[in-house]
């Protein structure tokens, strides 16, 4: 089979879930599939061949010889492409890639094919349907635009993340059931191997941190309900044993994020509030070993890779008892109302006083973070990939 893949939403500049996503994939399919070429896809426009020479040096995993690359001439700009490659759905994609069987979105976005080439998207959630106060205007446009609704009902087979992203599809969209396949997200190998003692002493170096805080990473924008950790960490610091811990929190800031340093201010929390920026896989894994939890109490999730990553380290987890997250969760963390802010304040507190609780919230993690594998995640995949329905002409 010749399978394309939609490339263009790891050329954004950003490295967010979706395109950690989209790089794991990829390199565990072309681990496992040698038979199959895979044909690279995107629109060449300013700086993007660069970017894609930059993408090709941080993954050389994508030059290997069952890899092509294909692109298209054309001005990326998302309100354009709408006006014209939805009403005329033209050019097809598969043409430009010299014929394809299948083409692969990582992410919905619109992308014209031909009636005789498959179209599998993954669905990571439906969060701008379900909590468009959480995004600004042009955030909104961008996601009106991507014409999520159409894209699921033309998508040939629909991978959705989780069990949850499943029944929002069919739930909002009105997807068959049928044509849609869950696939979980999978956690790296490294997550659950001891950083070394040097790697521990720099990132605390590093981000002027001592052995005693509470840790977070993840975007910072209102879904991730920030406010409440910062609340919590707040209340915890009203006792005299808590008098030096520290709350970290890595993530590049998205949009609308200034409710949270304005929390942070009014609280007089800055000098035990440490804003460390976006930090590199190694970094997160030592934080999130030597952190006593790890809070994520975010108002909805399509899957929640970062409770996955956090029990692979052996980190307690608090996260919330909505959307995916007690579905990856499965018992291990302590799942709270994320509109609950006493309850929250309680398990944060009790993850830090008592001795045995943490203990099983860590053995039940580590458990459970051996259920997920982007080994075993590509592998479904490909079977999505040769399995699926062929299209009549």
């Amino acid at each position: 089979m010749r399978i394309g893949v939609d490339m263009r939403g790891l050329l954004t500049g950003k490295r967010s879930g979706v395109e950690q996503y989209t790089l794991k994939i990829l390199e565990n399919l072309l681990s496992l599939d040698r038979h199959n070429t895979y044909v690279l896809f995107y629109v060449s426009y300013r700086d993007l061949d660069e970017r894609f020479k930059k993408l090709l040096a941080e993954a050389p995993f994508l030059k290997q010889s069952n890899v092509e690359v294909k692109t298209l001439q054309w001005i990326n700009f998302p309100l354009l492409l709408h006006a014209v490659w939805k009403p005329l759905d033209w050019p097809k994609a598969d043409k430009i890639c010299n014929g394809l069987d299948l083409m692969w979105l990582p992410f919905p976005r619109l992308l014209p094919v031909s009636k005789s080439c498959r179209l599998v998207i993954t669905f990571h959630d439906l969060i701008p349907e379900i909590f468009p106060q959480f995004y600004t205007w042009q955030s909104r446009l961008w996601h009106w635009q991507m014409s999520y609704p159409y894209l699921a009902r033309r998508a040939d087979k629909i991978i959705a993340v989780s069990q949850n992203t499943k029944d929002d599809l069919i739930r909002i969209y009105g997807v068959d059931a049928k044509k849609i396949q869950v696939v979980y997200e999978g956690v790296e190998e490294s997550y659950f191997q001891t950083p070394s003692v040097n790697s521990r002493q720099n990132v605390r170096r590093k981000f002027k941190i001592g052995q005693d805080f509470i840790y977070y990473v993840g975007s910072l924008e209102p879904r991730k309900n920030l406010p409440m950790v910062i609340r919590g960490f707040a209340y915890l610091k009203t006792q005299p044993q808590f008098d030096k811990i520290k709350l970290v929190i890595s993530g590049g800031k998205s949009w609308l994020a200034d409710s949270i340093y304005e929390e942070v201010s009014n609280l007089k929390l800055k000098k035990s509030v440490v804003f460390t920026g976006p930090v590199t896989e190694m970094e997160k894994i030592a934080l999130l070993y030597q952190a006593r939890a790890f809070a994520f109490p975010s108002l909805y999730e399509g899957f929640g890779l970062p409770v996955i990553e956090a029990f692979a380290a052996g980190c307690p987890v608090i996260t919330s008892n909505v959307s995916a997250l007690p579905e990856v969760a499965d018992g291990a963390a302590a799942l709270i109302d994320p509109q609950d802010q006493d309850g929250f304040n309680r398990a944060l507190e009790k993850i830090l006083t008592h001795s045995s609780y943490p203990h099983n919230l860590i053995t039940k993690g580590k458990l459970q973070a051996k259920k997920f594998s982007w080994a075993k995640a590509a592998n479904q995949t490909l079977n999505v990939f040769l399995n699926g329905p062929r299209r009549e002409i």
